[in-house]
């Protein structure tokens, strides 16, 4: 069973030595059901377009693809990349709150805390490089750039 993806719809602009480059749309993933009325896809919107290189898989230049990231890998970066920095910092500021009670030191604790689960972070994708979401090439598709409901429409 394929783990669950997060897809999102792109265009091969370039194949060299095996390598395509994938100019990826600046709208909504809709990976959700908010589709056009997603919030991050209003704020990307306008955006130039994201480049990755990616394996090429028999694509070809102009090919409308889809990339997909799996869930559990991006789920498990968020996790290490937002969360554990902030609860960090709020241990730092408690622990600097406890020790000297003074603002400065709470700052200060928050600070030294944010930084360490940064380090700790940067160490665990050093020595587990799964942790990162590796975006790939999936199959490349035959439907137009238009919404892929149009498909189904006579």
């Amino acid at each position: 069973m394929e783990a669950r993806m997060l897809r999102h719809r792109g265009v091969v602009r370039a194949v060299e030595g095996g390598v395509a480059l994938v100019a990826m749309e600046t709208t909504g993933c809709s990976a959700c059901g908010h589709g056009a009325g997603c919030g991050i896809g209003k704020m990307a919107a306008g955006r130039p377009a994201t480049m990755l290189r990616l394996p090429a898989a028999g694509a070809q230049v102009g090919d409308v693809v889809t990339v997909g990231v799996p869930e559990s890998r991006l789920a498990c970066s968020a996790l290490l990349g937002y969360l554990f920095p902030a609860f960090a910092m709020l241990l730092g500021a408690w622990l600097g709150a406890t020790l000297d009670g003074r603002d400065g030191a709470t700052a200060l604790g928050a600070a030294a805390g944010f930084l360490v689960a940064l380090a700790i972070a940067r160490a665990c994708l050093r020595f587990l490089p799964g942790l990162l979401p590796s975006p790939r090439l999936l199959a490349p598709t035959t439907y137009s750039p238009l919404f892929a409901k149009e498909q189904d429409h006579d």
